[in-house]
């Protein structure tokens, strides 16, 4: 006699869900790659980004650039991605939850039978994303992109998410295991062990691998960066470039951009002793921040201790500095040439489609093709360059030589009307700044299309950028497009309520010690100690060097400048007579008499200020 087996369905687990969500996202990131770099469709983690930087706010901003430095950018990048993974892995299992099958007959509701349930998902999610995108996403940044998205116009932006949210429910459905149902009438459920894998079992297994290697990537590239010093001050490794002359826009690697070994260190902890006096404050100038910070004290092994603190400027010497072998380079070399950018994805527009538009309030608005713009007749400069996110001693700066047409002559030929203020300014990433209209007629400020003889480079702004001396460089657009005269005080990218940067933005008088690198140096021997000095337009007077904490200074060497408006380099020969740790401080005084302020302030909002200094060890 046959004896009849009761049937049950397989049972169906919802966290199916997790690897069936991870590949739909992964699948989804792949065609929003495609997408990102075939028609320009700006992908979710950059419709994210202007929204969270201006959430941060720019102090946040700083600070994450002092601890992070370069790692910033690809870290965020990579979090956004995972996120989304997870997101996918969320929004799989609530969809398996909908899904499951009726535990009486092991089907599914009629509506997840077939893909249709998957359209409908995708197209819910797809609501959802432009809900919550179109109210905060700045449309008009994307407006120079092929697609065109701007407020006015933001449908590629919702076709390009409902788009991604089909791909995401449609894969989704796919990847979910199929239902084994009971057979009617008896028999025997088949054992699942013994079934073979089919491509969908394969594909959620990747599915969830891939978010468990992308998860894993994430933490490795921190650690990595972390044990090679990405999360470091740019003063306490070498170099990388990454993005605009400014922390608004913003470039390689090299140690300080322009010398060939190793960086220099940042400023020391204290030192054990307390025989050492502080230095002295430099003198009152209105302009400039005279309230004095010790510098760190030092080894009781140094020179001679001094007994109180004078009450007077400490005087410099008055020998002639000798003139020292400076191996510091006076040219920043294009591929060390620092760059940052508010961008994860930097534009590289080509020559061919881009214009400038020089509008507002003039009397004869026009536009220049490139091809016109190198037509005209050119000027050729040597010009500095410094982020306002530089911190003491870093390497958020350069000097380049440049070619292009002075902006005062483009302005003229537009005839500003008498109502003009300010120039606001616009470039292809959606970045913009402003700089007066005074400021924009100095004959120094120019619109340039080649850096050390050959064209810019995308990444330094091809096919043109501004250069304004004196101002932090986070105002020298790159890849501008637009130049529009206001009447009224425009507020940039980085100006803006939310971010606080300065406006006015001038550059402070910076010296830094480049070589060489902290470490050991010999007894009784002579050494050269050098690096840069800049002060945006007003040029360096001079340089001087303690190497005795701050209690005496000495003039340095200061080769000739290359222009009013480059660095200059700098050497100093010194012969440590004594054992021990010496803290060496350099300080650099302007064309027009200022000395540095000896004041250590942070990048955030006006640009970082305190002296720069080097701890050696005499053996």
């Amino acid at each position: 006699m046959a004896t009849l087996t009761v049937s049950r369905p397989r049972p169906y687990r919802i966290i199916s869900g997790i690897g069936a969500g991870a590949g739909a996202a992964l699948v989804m990131l792949v065609a929003m790659g495609l997408l990102r770099f075939m028609l320009q469709f700006p992908s979710i983690p950059e419709l994210m980004l202007n929204p969270l930087v201006k959430l941060l706010g720019g102090q946040a901003f700083s600070d994450a650039l002092d601890k992070l430095y370069y790692a910033g950018r690809p870290l965020m990048f990579t979090l956004m991605l995972e996120g989304t993974i997870l997101l996918g892995v969320i929004l799989g299992v609530i969809y398996a939850r909908l899904a499951r099958p009726n535990p009486a007959n092991g089907e599914r509701p009629a509506l997840f039978n077939s893909p249709i349930g998957g359209v409908l998902y995708g197209l819910l999610i797809g609501v959802l994303l432009n809900t919550v995108f179109l109210p905060i996403v700045e449309q008009d940044v994307f407006a120079s992109q092929p697609l065109g998205i701007t407020a006015a116009s933001p449908l590629p932006l919702w076709a390009g998410l409902m788009a991604l949210a089909l791909i995401f429910g449609v894969t989704l459905h796919s990847l979910l295991p199929p239902v084994v149902p009971g057979v009617e009438g008896g028999g025997v459920l088949p054992d699942p062990s013994a079934q073979a894998v089919d491509r969908r079992h394969v594909l959620r297994i990747i599915g969830g691998a891939a978010l468990s290697l992308v998860g894993g990537a994430a933490f490795w590239y921190g650690g990595t960066v972390m044990l090679q010093g990405g999360f470091t001050s740019p003063v306490d490794r070498p170099v990388a470039d990454d993005g605009t002359g400014g922390a608004a826009q913003v470039e390689e690697t090299a140690t300080p951009a322009n010398v060939s070994q190793a960086n220099p260190t940042s400023t020391p902890e204290p030192l054990p002793t307390d025989t050492v006096q502080p230095p002295t404050a430099e003198p009152t100038n209105t302009t400039a921040a005279t309230t004095v910070e010790p510098a760190p004290p030092t080894s009781t092994t140094e020179p001679p201790p001094v007994t109180q603190v004078p009450t007077e400027p400490p005087p410099t010497s008055t020998v002639k500095p000798a003139v020292p072998v400076i191996k510091v380079k006076e040219i920043t070399p294009t591929e060390s040439f620092y760059h940052i950018s508010k961008n994860f994805f930097d534009p590289s527009p080509g020559s061919k489609d881009w214009k400038l538009e020089i509008k507002g309030s003039v009397a004869n608005p026009y536009s220049l093709t490139y091809i016109e713009l190198i037509a005209l007749p050119a000027v050729e400069v040597t010009t500095g360059m410094m982020c306002i996110s530089n911190p003491i001693g870093g390497g958020l700066i350069g000097n380049a030589e440049w070619k292009g047409v002075r902006l005062a002559d483009l302005l003229q030929k537009a005839k500003p009307k008498k109502s003009a203020l300010e120039l606001a300014m616009s470039a292809v990433d959606g970045y913009t700044d402003s700089i007066t209209l005074k400021k924009a007629l100095d004959p120094d400020v120019v619109l340039v299309w080649e850096m050390n003889g050959s064209p810019l480079t995308s990444q330094h702004g091809f096919p043109a950028r501004l250069l304004v001396p004196g101002i932090y460089g986070m105002k020298h657009l790159k890849w501008i497009t637009s130049i529009e005269l206001v009447d009224y005080d425009f507020k940039g990218y980085w100006q803006e309520p939310s971010q606080g940067w300065s406006d006015p933005a001038p550059v402070n008088t910076m010296s830094r010690i480049d070589l060489p690198t902290a470490g050991n140096l010999a007894v009784n021997k002579k050494t050269t100690i050098s690096g840069v000095a800049f002060a945006g337009d007003r040029s360096i007077s001079k340089v001087e060097v303690s190497t005795d904490n701050g209690q005496t200074w000495k003039e340095a060497y200061v080769k000739p400048p290359l222009s009013g408006t480059s660095w200059v380099v700098w050497g100093y020969e010194w012969t440590p007579t004594t054992a021990g740790k010496y803290t060496v401080y350099v300080r650099a005084t302007d064309g027009d008499g200022k000395l540095q302020a000896v004041k250590k302030t942070d990048p955030y909002p006006n640009g970082a200020t305190g002296y720069h200094s080097v701890t050696y060890r005499a053996k």
